[in-house]
């Protein structure tokens, strides 16, 4: 289910994630930022106009957005200073990717966070292509099947290791 977001709508995740960012206490507000770096995030940085140290919380935002106009459901808008249960909307977490090349999409979940964090019942897989400002919900997937399908993949030198299925074994949205 494929979502063009509005001018609004774009504004309304970017402020989401910043508050979510903000309210994270410095110390560890920007621990794992260069970690996760990659040309899509400093190109979506450099497209919103606004600092690179946000990209995770956005990216994370516009991955619930799309979920919510795909199901109804409404968008968490409380603020954690820590972090939330893991969990989006009721019972499912939202993982978001901007992968927009000839391979199947995955669904990663960092290995430690898979080990350390409560277990949701189902994991939503979203796309977002910056280019046409689209947000496709691609695919669900139960920690069940998750567990069953899952395989470990690095993306990189000094990436973390993941918990990887691909979109052909998730459900369709």
């Amino acid at each position: 289910m494929k979502f063009k977001l509005s001018k609004k709508q774009l504004k309304y995740a970017l402020e989401l994630a910043i508050m979510r960012h903000d309210a994270k206490h410095i110390s560890f507000r920007n621990k794992d930022t260069k970690k996760f770096i990659n040309e899509s995030k400093t190109k979506l940085s450099e497209d919103m106009k606004v600092d690179f140290q946000y990209m995770a919380h956005f990216l994370g935002v516009i991955g619930e957005l799309g979920y919510s106009l795909a199901t109804g459901e409404p968008v968490d808008e409380e603020i954690y200073s820590v972090r939330d249960s893991g969990e989006d909307f009721d019972g499912v977490e939202v993982k978001t990717i901007t992968y927009m090349g000839a391979g199947e999409p995955e669904l990663k979940i960092p290995v430690n966070e898979y080990e350390t964090r409560t277990p949701p019942k189902t994991y939503a897989l979203v796309r977002y292509d910056r280019g046409r400002k689209e947000v496709d919900v691609l695919g669900t997937i139960t920690r069940e099947s998750f567990d069953k399908h899952k395989k470990k993949k690095k993306y990189g030198a000094g990436k973390p290791l993941n918990y990887i299925v691909p979109l052909s074994v998730m459900e369709k949205m």
